[in-house]
């Protein structure tokens, strides 16, 4: 008889996910932050949609930068996604782009992630509020994917070496030459 392993039941699959689950049940909820332990899933969205004080958008975003960590173990998949006003209702209080650069490197400590989705969301194309996810590119992990949703349009993939990746690689260079 041969000794290999058939695959794997619907019942250790479920048995996985109900571990998962109780593992990460006493992380406390965030409103930017969703776990589906069914396929160890995290879905952290940066919501910069919501009016609020610049107090308590520090305080909002530093709880998330230690809830993340929390689900290390536990999380093989990120969808990470950058959402945004319309230009002129826009207020920023934070720096966004330091925000996303804190969420990557805790991204990046994370030790069993095989797959990562990046999405901006914007009302409309906006060069000032996309910027800002330059950061991104600060990613370990190589095989990401990117897009670009803009409201009441259809998703656009950011492929390698379009015109938005080479800007937004270009802004991040420089960013990165002027903190040496």
């Amino acid at each position: 008889m041969a000794n290999h392993k058939g695959p794997k039941s619907n019942a250790n699959r479920r048995n996985r996910a109900t571990r998962r689950a109780d593992r990460v049940a006493d992380i406390p909820a965030h409103d930017m932050v969703q776990y589906a332990p069914s396929n160890a899933a995290l879905s952290i969205d940066l919501d910069f949609l919501t009016t609020r004080s610049p107090g308590e958008e520090q305080d909002e975003f530093e709880s998330l930068l230690e809830i993340i960590p929390r689900y290390g173990n536990d999380t093989k998949i990120i969808h990470l996604k950058m959402m945004f006003k319309a230009p002129e209702e826009d207020v920023q209080c934070i720096d966004r782009r330091d925000i996303l650069a804190q969420v990557v490197e805790q991204i990046n400590n994370l030790p069993h992630i095989k797959e990562i989705s990046f999405v901006i969301a914007v009302d409309r194309f906006n060069w000032k509020q996309i910027d800002t996810a330059s950061s991104i590119y600060r990613l370990k992990f190589v095989d990401w994917a990117f897009e670009l949703n803009i409201k009441d349009g259809e998703t656009q993939k950011i492929l390698a070496d379009s015109r938005v990746d080479r800007e937004l690689r270009a802004v991040e260079r420089k960013l990165q030459h002027q903190a040496m």
